[in-house]
C-alpha cells in the first residue's frame, strides 16, 4: 500500500474511527453475543458488571490502537504524531461525552460509572496512541 499525504484532521479521524469506535464496537458485539450465550454468569452484581465492562473497554481500546497505528503507518505519511494524537483524543472525548449527555437526558439519571469509564478510556486512548503512533519517514527518491 502506498503512503499518501493527508491532513492531520483526516488521519486523526481515521484513527479515532478505527481505534475508538470500530474495534471497540466489534469487541462489544462479540462480548454481548457470548454473554447472551450465558458464558458470563459471574456478572451477577452491578459492580462486577461495571468492572468487567471497563476491562473489556480497555482491552478493545488497546487492540484498536495497535491495529490503527499499524494501518496509519502503512497508509499515511505522518509528520507530526502529536497533532494527530491530540486531535483523535479530542474527537474521542467530545463524541463519547456527547453520547454520555444524550444518555443522561434520555433516561434522566446520572451514572457516575459511565463518566469514570469515559475518563479512564480517554486517558488510555491518549496513552496508547502516543505509544503506538509514530512519525513516518519520507523515502527519498
Amino acid at each position: 500500500m502506498a503512503q499518501k499525504k493527508s491532513s492531520n484532521w483526516y488521519i486523526a479521524a481515521t484513527h479515532y474511527l478505527t481505534a475508538g469506535f470500530a474495534i471497540p464496537f466489534v469487541v462489544g458485539l462479540v462480548v454481548a453475543l457470548l454473554a447472551r450465550m450465558g458464558l458470563f454468569t459471574f456478572l451477577s452484581t452491578q459492580l462486577a458488571s461495571v468492572i468487567f465492562s471497563l476491562v473489556i473497554s480497555v482491552l478493545s481500546i488497546w487492540l484498536g490502537t495497535m491495529y490503527s497505528a499499524n494501518y496509519l503507518k502503512k497508509a499515511y505519511i505522518i509528520e507530526n504524531k502529536n497533532k494527530i494524537v491530540n486531535l483523535a483524543t479530542l474527537y474521542f472525548v467530545v463524541l463519547h461525552f456527547g453520547y454520555f449527555l444524550f444518555q443522561i437526558f434520555r433516561s434522566n439519571k446520572l451514572t457516575s460509572y459511565s463518566l469514570i469509564g469515559i475518563i479512564i478510556t480517554a486517558a488510555l486512548f491518549y496513552i496508547f496512541s502516543k505509544k503506538y503512533i509514530k512519525n513516518t519517514e519520507i523515502a527519498v527518491k
